[in-house]
């Protein structure tokens, strides 16, 4: 599935790969969920790939500690993707709570980062710091712990 520009979104599994932008600056977005009150689970059931203009929309209720997700076989990630948090509650979360954001069941790391979101990076929204790791999870998953 190629998104050249516009939202994917919603919930539910994908066949075949996805590629989130075609580099012409056009810009894409995938967000898992199906509106902006509803976390959701996308699961891809091959490769991810967030081209230069791709942007992955990531959402988090820090009251229900409910946050999107995307399982995917293998993610690449180009230089120029962005990625975009929101906590649509204003929550405070436990330090040491771990949000899986894209879990790569790939034996492979993810190759790239995103543009805005570096590996070990911190960053605060609503009160709670996150701390960046594309080694979560089982050592090869984007994940976001809460630090402070």
């Amino acid at each position: 599935m190629q998104v050249n520009a516009g939202r994917l979104g919603g919930s539910g599994i994908i066949a075949g790969d996805v590629t989130v932008g075609d580099g012409s600056g056009r810009g894409a977005i995938l967000s898992p969920g199906e509106n902006a009150d509803t976390r959701g689970t996308l699961i891809i059931e091959s490769k991810l790939t967030f081209k230069s203009d791709g942007t992955y929309k990531f959402e988090l209720n820090s009251d229900t500690r409910n946050a999107d997700g995307v399982i995917a076989h293998g993610v690449t990630i180009h230089s120029g993707a962005q990625f975009t948090f929101t906590d649509v509650a204003h929550g405070t979360l436990p330090i040491g709570a771990v949000f899986t954001v894209i879990s790569n069941i790939s034996a492979n790391p993810i190759a790239g980062t995103f543009s805005n979101l570096p590996d070990g990076s911190t960053f605060t929204s609503s009160g709670n710091t996150y701390q960046v790791s594309y080694e979560g999870g089982d050592g090869n998953d984007l994940t976001l712990t809460v630090v402070s």
